[in-house]
C-alpha cells in the first residue's frame, strides 16, 4: 500500500552552537514541523564530509588497515578514509588519494566514485564520498598523525567476505563501502579472467 501523504521539511526558526571546535560543530536547532507543532531543541551534529577508499591492488587482493579505536575499546578492521580538509572543502577524490596514501603508503592513478551517501542523517549533515581505488600500488611509507597507529593488511575478496561474516568487520561505515565495492571487483577480475582465457584460445 502507498500513500499519498506529501512529505515536507521543517522550518529552522533558530539556531545556536553548543559546542565547535575544528573537528565538528554541534547545533542546537528551534524548528517547526509541517503540522504546526513546534520542536523546542533539535540537536545535529555538522561535520565536514567524509570519505572511504577501497583499494584494489592488480593481484585483486584488498588493502586494509588495522588500529585501535578508543570509542569502541577495541582494534577493528576498516579501510582508509578520513574528512575533507581546508573546512570541508577538499575535492572528495583529491581527499581519497591523500588519505590513502598517508595511512597506507599506497596510491592509484584510477579511483572511481562508487557511491555518496548518508552516513546518520537523522543527527548528522554530512555525506560520505566511497571510492574504489584501481590497480593501488605501494608508493612508500605510511604519512600519519602524530596520534595515529595503523597496520596495513592485504586481504583477497574471500578472506574479506569471511571477514565480514565473521563479525571482524565491524564499523557500519566500512561495511557499507566494502559491500557496495566487492559486486564490483568481482566484476572486473572475471572479466580480466575472460580477457585473459580469450587471449590464449587459438584462432
Amino acid at each position: 500500500m502507498s500513500h499519498k501523504k506529501e512529505i515536507l521539511p521543517w522550518a529552522t526558526l533558530e539556531s545556536v552552537d553548543v559546542f565547535k571546535n575544528r573537528f565538528f560543530r554541534l547545533r542546537k536547532d528551534r524548528c517547526r514541523l509541517p503540522s504546526g507543532t513546534e520542536m523546542p531543541a533539535y540537536y545535529v551534529f555538522e561535520f565536514s564530509d567524509w570519505v572511504n577508499i577501497v583499494p584494489v591492488t592488480p593481484q585483486g587482493e584488498i588493502v586494509l588497515i588495522e588500529q585501535y579505536r578508543h570509542g569502541s575499546g577495541e582494534i577493528e578492521y576498516e579501510v582508509p578514509g578520513g574528512a575533507l580538509n581546508h573546512g570541508g572543502k577538499e575535492d572528495p577524490k583529491e581527499a581519497a588519494l591523500r588519505e590513502l596514501q598517508e595511512e597506507t603508503g599506497f596510491t592509484s592513478s584510477k579511483l572511481d566514485l562508487i557511491l555518496s551517501h548518508r552516513p546518520n542523517p537523522a543527527l548528522q549533515n554530512n555525506s560520505l564520498h566511497t571510492y574504489i581505488a584501481w590497480d593501488a600500488t605501494l608508493l612508500g611509507e605510511q604519512n600519519l598523525d602524530p596520534y595515529e597507529d595503523i597496520a596495513v593488511r592485504a586481504k583477497t575478496v574471500a578472506e574479506v567476505e569471511a571477514m565480514i561474516d565473521q563479525g571482524k568487520i565491524r564499523h557500519s561505515l566500512v561495511l557499507v563501502s566494502l559491500l557496495l565495492s566487492i559486486p564490483k571487483i568481482v566484476v572486473r577480475s572475471e572479466n580480466s579472467t575472460t580477457q585473459l582465457a580469450c587471449s590464449f584460445s587459438p584462432d
